[in-house]
């Protein structure tokens, strides 16, 4: 496919199965040209159990990914990222966002003032809020998420809707304001696990998607896969989103820099 997912999980989270070298070999079995880690950044401690790894493992973290990457450099081109949780926690340190060995920064958003609203386990908060509410705060963090210029993509970008919750309200023009004066080098994630959600649709939706084509904005792919055998997951659907929306090319990073690769 020549297509890259550039998210992926590994066991350090506690809630993906799987070594690297399985997610690796998955992906070249799936005929993709890169395979990007970017394992969820350290929370708080009172956060973190069974959700991401812990402060003191970062660097771990990244000598694998890099020991990785040079194993299979003749093969496979493996990337190295984090997902990081916005707004930001002070346990991830600041000197990872410009640490030349990292080749992209996914910036997500899972609470709203603490509430982990895409955990299974907190899905009645959905009860006692309005949903107009909820979705409106979402992308409000959204916007401070893009123009903090800390991130090269925003990752699962409508994820307020994995439990099915739809807002009332269409929110076309809040999500145009949050890319008007920017300079569009932040690449927004067709993230397809969604569709192994409750919602069954990929983040973003297809009319975002092609709301997004019109705005000019740069995409990128992951499966968001927490075991070797969601790599590359249902990208022919999200391929064949992006091109009905007009996208011919998505976007790939190395060193940060974002270059293009042709659908």
């Amino acid at each position: 496919m020549g297509l890259v997912d550039y998210h992926n999980h590994t066991a350090l989270c506690g809630h993906a199965t799987g070594t690297v070298e399985e997610y690796i070999d998955a992906a070249i079995t799936r005929g993709l040209s890169e395979i990007g880690f970017s394992d969820h950044a350290p929370l708080p401690e009172e956060l973190r159990e069974g959700i991401t790894m812990r402060d003191d493992q970062p660097e771990e973290y990244l000598t694998s990914i890099q020991s990785h990457a040079l194993k299979y450099k003749t093969r496979i081109a493996v990337r190295t990222g984090f997902e990081v949780d916005f707004p930001l926690h002070n346990t991830f340190d600041q000197r990872y966002f410009t640490d030349p060995r990292i080749d992209y920064l996914i910036g997500s958003c899972h609470f709203i003032d603490g509430w982990a609203f895409d955990h299974p386990s907190f899905i009645d908060g959905f009860s006692k809020r309005d949903i107009d509410d909820i979705y409106s705060q979402y992308y409000e963090i959204m916007k401070d998420l893009i123009f903090s210029e800390h991130f090269h993509i925003i990752g699962h970008f409508d994820l307020v809707k994995k439990f099915g919750h739809r807002a009332k309200k269409d929110f076309s023009k809040e999500i145009s304001a949050l890319f008007n004066g920017t300079r569009h080098s932040t690449a927004v994630e067709i993230n397809t696990a969604g569709l192994r959600k409750p919602v069954q649709e990929i983040y973003p939706s297809k009319d975002i998607i092609s709301l997004l084509f019109s705005l000019n904005v740069p995409v990128t792919l992951g499966s968001d896969s927490h075991s070797p055998d969601e790599v590359g997951y249902e990208f022919g659907s999200a391929v064949e989103m992006l091109k009905h929306a007009g996208y011919r090319k998505i976007s790939a990073f190395e060193k940060r820099r974002r270059y293009d690769i042709t659908l």
